[in-house]
């Protein structure tokens, strides 16, 4: 794409935008987002932050990945294209300091691509002295961001919202790039990455935002995104569940930070006609209903984030229907209920029973459920339940079931554990499908993709070189295989958490866990 016509399609999406800073404006400071336009737009985080430099008068001009550029398996090096910032129209390259938030493990894809891209050499270690500082942080930090160490000059762990406006002042205040790392180093939740081969340091505890930071709330309405003209707010922040294999009972100083129900409401410009309530745990906030009611009342549609099928009420979903939901959806996880009890997930049948009742008599076109196959213990007695009990569902109302395949995350009680096995996966959906005779929709997410993000989450900053191999080999699901073959796998730097606080067991204690295990292809490859 030429440049001109980067720029015709930059100044096309602007003008949709609602709430742009900065435009015109000098920055020295670039956002990046390694996934496209309407995915990073998407993000509460990517543009709280954005936000909130700007209220700070520190500036940032955002940058996304080419829309091209997206799928997971894409011959490498493509055409080459500019990418520029949609405030400066310059290229990322161009930028003092360049931020990126990484989501979720599979977004390395996109970041390898992104920096090549934009001509900034891919390793902290090779890059001198006029090339940008690159600044990673986001929800990666919370789960494995020993795999970001390999790209970072600087990585903030955790929550940013204090501590990269600080860091980025800390940057721009010297001239030569060795001093102005130093000194961002320096602070709290923050490391050097490996701007040496194979010298890395262990990550720090996750940043927790104070309390003027939080609600976390949207900049920009803009119809180009996922969630089309939606202005995102959190009521709440964290969760107070310990569910096994979430990485959400990791968030810093536990539990859930609660937003008065004014305080949202006050929050809400007054052009946006949808809200999106965003959270790990928003059914639980004990004032939901009275919000949502609120929200309806004044014209607007709303949608949440995360619902337990155990919190849904009358009220509450007369409410939802009222906003123009179709669908509810709800997570069952576990496949059975011994399952879910393993998981500590506390959602039993009858609660998900007692949804779908009232999902159907309150109108709803179906209910959506989330279901996870491939965690430990898991047999095929529970398959055998699980199709027994989606076909008692589906005799109340439609039903559709979204299936993912478990993947160990560090610093849960899970860490660790194997991955099923691509075949097994898919064996497991086919007997699923099988059983369920077509009653029941099925979604599944490709089990081959969990497998990658398996290896990415679990491994240490050699996670991130193979990355590098796979992309530039194509990013198919062998080159991931290949490339992790050919990667040995490395110590991972401890984290905080469990695992710092296993590093510091000595005597039996020590016994018990003394060393992180590394998953072995050969055991959970699928082949």
């Amino acid at each position: 794409m030429a440049v001109s016509d980067e720029r015709a399609l930059l100044r096309a999406r602007l003008d949709r935008e609602i709430g742009t800073l900065g435009v015109g404006r000098p920055s020295e400071v670039a956002f990046a987002y390694p996934s496209p336009y309407r995915a990073g737009m998407s993000s509460l985080g990517f543009q709280t932050l954005y936000r909130l430099l700007h209220e700070l008068q520190i500036g940032a001009h955002r940058a996304f990945l080419p829309d091209i550029w997206e799928p997971m398996a894409l011959p490498w090096p493509q055409p080459k294209r500019p990418i520029l910032t949609y405030e400066g129209e310059r290229p990322l390259s161009s930028y003092r300091v360049v931020a990126i938030s990484v989501a979720y493990e599979l977004e390395l894809a996109g970041l390898v691509r992104l920096l090549e891209g934009s001509g900034i050499p891919v390793l902290a270690a090779e890059r001198r002295e006029h090339d940008p500082i690159l600044v990673f942080g986001g929800p990666l930090t919370f789960s494995n961001p020993s795999s970001l160490l390999p790209f970072a000059d600087l990585l903030i762990a955790g929550e940013a919202e204090d501590v990269l406006p600080e860091a980025i002042e800390r940057l721009l205040s010297h001239r030569r790039r060795e001093p102005a790392i130093a000194a961002a180093a320096e602070l709290p939740h923050t490391i050097v990455g490996e701007l040496a081969p194979g010298l890395w340091h262990d990550i720090p505890e996750p940043a927790r935002a104070s309390k003027e930071r939080v609600p976390a709330y949207s900049a920009i309405l803009t119809p180009d995104t996922e969630l089309a003209d939606m202005f995102l707010v959190e009521p709440e922040r964290g969760c107070s569940r310990q569910c096994a294999f979430c990485v959400m009972r990791i968030q810093p100083g536990g539990g859930m930070r609660l937003v008065e129900v004014d305080r949202v409401l006050d929050l809400v410009p007054e052009q946006a006609r949808k809200v999106g309530l965003v959270g790990a745990a928003v059914t639980d906030h004990p004032d939901l209903e009275p919000l949502v009611a609120s929200l309806v009342e004044s014209g607007r549609s709303v949608s949440i984030s995360s619902l337990r099928a155990d919190r849904l009420t009358p009220t509450f979903l007369r409410d939802m229907q009222r906003s123009g939901h179709r669908t509810i959806t709800v997570a069952s996880d576990g496949i059975s209920e011994r399952m879910r009890l393993l998981l500590d997930r506390k959602i039993k049948e009858e609660h998900l029973l007692r949804a779908a009742k009232l999902v159907h008599e309150h109108g709803f076109h179906r209910l959506k459920v989330y279901e996870m196959i491939g965690a430990p213990g898991e047999t095929d007695a529970d398959v055998d339940e699980l199709i027994r009990f989606a076909r008692e569902l589906a005799g109340i109302g439609r039903l559709a079931l979204t299936f993912s395949t478990f993947v160990a995350k560090r610093n849960t009680p899970l860490d660790g554990q194997a991955f099923m096995g691509v075949k097994a996966a898919e064996e497991r959906l086919r007997r699923i499908r099988s059983g369920l005779g077509g009653k029941v929709e099925i979604r599944p997410q490709s089990p081959r993709w969990a497998h990658i993000e398996y290896f990415l989450a679990q491994r240490g900053p050699d996670a991130g070189h193979a990355a590098i191999q796979a992309v530039r080999a194509g990013a198919r699901y062998a080159d991931w295989i290949r490339a992790f073959e050919a990667t040995p796998p490395v110590a991972r730097p401890l984290k905080f958490g469990d695992e710092a606080a296993w590093a510091r067991r000595r005597g039996k204690a020590a016994e018990r866990r003394n060393k992180f295990p590394l998953p072995v292809l050969g055991a959970s490859s699928g082949s």
